[in-house]
């Protein structure tokens, strides 16, 4: 029998009606055998017409040993044991002679444990990650590992379960690893929307729930930090000493990762920044750009901004033309300008957010 995994190949079976006294045993197969334990099939009693009913015997659950999960897969047996040996990712069946065997659920199980692995997951992250799945789950944690129609990251839901995990561990190695695997395995802007942002809300809500400590997700928060301006780090050379965007996040706003996703996504445009961080006060801001700084700012706030913030004030003394990004969710909703000189663009996204801001750097034509 050809041992690759094909789907439909394998199915479960039901015995037809038996005219002899007693049911066949279990058949064995190359690479699996079907188990029987506690299926027992009982002899009906003759009619009056004297035929024999159909004797029905439950499905029967098809296993599969070692050997045959390691040809399936394509791993090596010494892989498997290991894996079982030391994280638990191993066979949960027993066949009436005592010998473990692997059902589909343990195998999705060693192929999330092998995709993970290969895409640089440390071993005992990605192990975390495939016990913590459960069987329901491992079919969209099993994804097909290409980009989506929409421009989805590969892999992103096994991506995400193993950055929550490494930040549940504290294994700032693993992290490090997967963030740089993460952002180069496609366009940033992919990476943030399907893999970076939404293990970051999941770590949040942990965190809210008291399922995982602040020191987890200060860790992710700041390995990823890190990684992001490596990216802009390396650009720099395109960037030159250019500086057509300013970064900032309003006052009192502490949050500032989102800026260094934009000033990386940006640099990769070859598009240069002066990041200012967190908390600064309008009035400074308002005075960097009436300066000579860059006529194109990108404020972030994701707590909650009154509408008659001070900075809307502000705004109203700014004589050039400014374009204002803002992104998060702290802004209001009916936000309007003070002066005829800004233009006043607000962001949901990633993508819009650099899509705005560097049209404002580089108009069309």
């Amino acid at each position: 029998m050809d041992t690759k995994d094909r789907s439909g190949d394998r199915t479960d079976t039901t015995r037809e009606a038996l005219g002899a006294t007693e049911a066949s045993t279990a058949a064995h197969q190359e690479e699996g055998v079907r188990t029987t334990e506690g299926v027992r099939a009982t002899r009906a009693e003759t009619t009056a017409d004297g035929q024999n009913p159909e004797l029905h015997v439950p499905r029967v659950a098809l296993t599969w040993s070692v050997g045959g999960v390691a040809e399936r897969l394509d791993l090596a047996p010494s892989t498997l044991r290991t894996w079982d040996r030391r994280y638990g990712i191993g066979p949960s069946q027993r066949t009436e002679g005592g010998h473990r065997r692997y059902d589909e659920v343990d195998i999705q199980r060693v192929r999330l444990m092998a995709q993970l692995t290969g895409r640089g997951v440390p071993a005992g992250t990605a192990a975390r990650v495939a016990t913590s799945v459960d069987a329901a789950g491992l079919a969209s944690a099993l994804a097909p590992n290409t980009p989506t129609a929409a421009g989805g990251h590969p892999g992103a839901h096994s991506a995400v379960e193993a950055i929550v995990s490494s930040a549940a561990a504290l294994d700032a190695d693993g992290l490090a690893r997967i963030y740089q695997r993460v952002t180069r395995e496609s366009d940033l802007v992919s990476a943030w929307t399907s893999v970076l942002a939404p293990a970051l809300r999941k770590i949040g809500e942990r965190w809210s729930d008291g399922s995982l400590g602040v020191d987890s997700e200060h860790l992710a928060s700041e390995l990823l930090v890190t990684e992001l301006r490596s990216l802009t780090r390396a650009n720099r050379a395109r960037i030159g000493g250019r500086r057509e965007v300013v970064l900032a996040s309003a006052d009192e706003e502490q949050h500032y990762l989102p800026l260094v996703a934009v000033e990386a996504e940006l640099s990769l445009q070859g598009i240069g920044c002066l990041f200012l961080g967190p908390r600064v006060p309008a009035e400074a801001l308002i005075d960097l750009v009436g300066r000579s700084t860059p006529p194109v700012v990108f404020l972030w706030a994701s707590i909650t901004r009154p509408a008659t913030d001070p900075l809307w004030t502000a705004l109203s003394s700014i004589e050039r033309p400014l374009t204002l990004v803002i992104g998060g969710p702290g802004w209001p909703e009916d936000l309007t300008p003070t002066s005829p000189t800004v233009t006043l663009r607000r962001a949901a996204t990633l993508d819009q957010a650099c899509e705005a801001l560097s049209t404002a750097v580089l108009p069309a034509g």
